[in-house]
């Protein structure tokens, strides 16, 4: 069979199971096959495949067909023009995340700092930590993150990615006083979980399949933000940031938390989707 007639099979495979966005989910996994971009695939459409190729092709298939996430099955996810090698250990990158980290970025260049130094909680696979290590040369970076092969996971993406130098990744919930950081950093950062408990068994299969750990919020979803929010202005400089990924229904919650504990200048920013999903505080000066 050729490649067209493959990716006619797959994604008529797809629709029955009713994955999402089924012919760009074929056309990615046909171009990771054969080795290629996306556009890869439809352009050797008349390219019959080798019988190795062909089992290869179709196992992922299946695999997709059972709702695994696309970047699980692919074991990478590029997030801000960065290759990010993912596990089932780690959250998949997403845009939302992306938008957070540009957000920072404008946020640490606008104040002017030579060298800025950043604080992130729950690295997972390090995309936010890295992407922000590029896109500011002169910053210090540490991350945090409660599980052992995420953080593996994050320091091989890191050294990949010609920053594991800069990023001191350590292993655990927060940043402890044992560290020396009181007082010490520019930017707070964190994705944390911020999804209600009762709402995780609703999601789509896709994100029930990623860590129960960096999705789960607690009651109202907002436990880790909580903690983050309270332990922050130790950790900030004077005139420091605190940058939180949220959920769409949570800003007006956090917002409260972030000026209760003391920071100034209080934003909630929407996504590309228009959903409220970016809090900003700044600790006074």
């Amino acid at each position: 069979m050729t490649v067209a007639q493959w990716l006619k099979k797959g994604e008529d495979y797809l629709v029955e199971r009713k994955v999402p966005e089924p012919r760009a989910n074929v056309e990615f996994l046909m171009a990771e096959m054969l080795g290629g971009g996306r556009l890869t695939a439809v352009a050797q459409g008349a390219r019959v495949l080798t019988i190795k190729e062909s089992h290869q092709y179709w196992d992922w298939i299946k695999e997709r067909g059972k709702r695994q996430p696309l970047a699980y099955i692919l074991g990478h996810q590029p997030f801000l023009g960065i290759k990010i090698e993912v596990t089932q250990d780690s959250l998949v990158p997403r845009p939302e995340t992306e938008e957070l980290v540009i957000e920072c970025e404008r946020l640490l260049k606008a104040a002017k700092a030579p060298a800025p130094k950043i604080l992130e909680i729950g690295t997972g696979t390090g995309c936010v930590a890295i992407a922000l290590a590029q896109l500011l040369p002169q910053a210090t970076v540490f991350a945090t993150d409660l599980s052992e092969k995420a953080l593996k996971l994050a320091e091989k993406n890191a050294n990949a990615n010609h920053v594991g130098t800069r990023i001191r990744f350590v292993r655990e919930d927060m940043f402890s006083n044992k560290l020396g950081l009181r007082g010490w950093a520019n930017l707070l950062v964190s994705n944390p979980p911020y999804i209600p408990t009762a709402e995780i068994d609703g999601l789509e299969p896709e994100v029930r399949a990623e860590p129960r750990l960096a999705l789960d919020g607690g009651k109202d979803g907002l436990d880790a933000v909580r903690a983050i929010v309270a332990m922050a202005p130790k950790l900030l400089a004077p005139d420091g940031l605190l940058a939180l990924e949220i959920g769409s229904k949570q800003g007006a919650s956090v917002a409260k938390l972030m000026q209760a504990a003391g920071f100034s200048d209080v934003q909630i920013k929407k996504d590309a989707a228009g959903l409220e999903r970016i809090a900003i505080g700044r600790l006074p000066a």
